[in-house]
This record gives C-alpha cells, structure tokens and sequence, in this order.
C-alpha cells in the first residue's frame, strides 16, 4: 500500500511540474491577433524541402554564411509554404535563413553565389506575437499561432493569402507569426 502512495505522489506531482511548464510556455495564454502592414523584408535563404521539424540547419548554415561574410543579423526569417495537415512531411517546401539589416543592404551583390536572397513586400497581415522561452517555443508556438490566426480570419471574414512566415527576434526573444491577407 506504501509504494502505491509514492506512486500516486509522484504521478501528481509530474502532472504539476508538465502543466507549470505548459503554463511557462504559454500554451494556455489568450493570444492577440492583429491586423498590421508587415514588412517589406529582404532575406537570405536557404531553401529546404522537408519536414518543417529539419529546418535549423539551413537556417545556421545561412546563419554562419552571413556572419563569415560580415553581415550583423539578428532576425532569422521562414517562410512557409505548405499545410503540413495536408502535404506529406517529404514535400514540405520553405525558404529559411536571416533577414538583412538596412545597413548591409548596399551590400547585397557580396552575396550572390553564396545564398539565395528575396524581398518579402510590405503587406497588410495577421500577426501573432508570442515569447521565445527556449527551444520548445519553435514547437508550441506554431501550435498556438496558426489557429488563432485562422480563427480571427474566419470570424473577421479576412481572407488570407498564400504566404505564412515567422520572424525570430532574437534580441527581443520574441516569434513573430505572420499570414498575409489577400489583396
């Protein structure tokens, strides 16, 4: 009868320590969806196709490209193709790497042969803010976004577009998730 108690207690108490993490990570936040001009950006990429799960090397592989080059970056960019409810993880397309700065956008053409680059127009979207805790936040977060987007579009009657991206503020550590509206 003892050791049933220390299992039940023990039970307990990793349910607590699993929903104060999900609470951290916060998968139980009401989220704001908002309506904004988003961009343009201009990006260095890698493009990747795949499970969306295996897209971090591409990004460090553009990343360290830039870096090596002298490039200070700070916001790394996805763009993401297809409804990974819909495709075949094998299929998946998106663009990833950085966004460049203003201050190393005249120089660009140092790029050429070493990444794809791209500018993403300014453009009126739906936009989901939420914290970069740790690594576990590129993984919930998508979770979180995109059905809260979705949700707002339906109940707004706006239409989205094709393109979803996510902007990786890194020295703000924040994950801005980004859908298009139709124009």
């Amino acid at each position: 009868m003892n050791i049933l108690k220390i299992i039940g207690v023990a039970c307990i108490g990793l349910i607590v320590v699993v929903l104060l993490f999900l609470v951290y990570m916060g998968m139980f936040s009401k989220l704001n969806v908002q309506e904004k001009e988003m961009g343009p950006y201009t990006m260095a990429f890698e493009k990747v196709i795949g499970p969306y799960s295996k897209t971090k090397v591409a990004f460090d592989n553009v990343y360290n490209k830039l870096k090596e080059k002298g490039f200070a970056t700070t916001k790394g960019i996805g763009i993401y193709y297809d409804d990974p409810a819909k495709v075949p993880a094998n299929e998946l397309r998106s663009d990833c790497g950085s966004i460049i700065g203003d201050t190393d956008f005249i120089r660009l053409i140092e790029l050429q042969g070493v990444v794809e680059v791209q500018t993403i127009a300014a453009s009126k979207a739906l936009v989901v803010e939420m914290p970069i805790r740790n690594v576990m936040s590129y993984m919930f977060g998508p979770m979180k976004a995109y059905p809260a987007i979705i949700k707002y579009a339906k109940e707004m009657k706006v239409l989205l577009g094709d393109v979803s991206y996510e902007i990786y503020d890194m020295p703000n550590k924040k994950i801005y998730y980004v859908f298009q509206e139709k124009s």
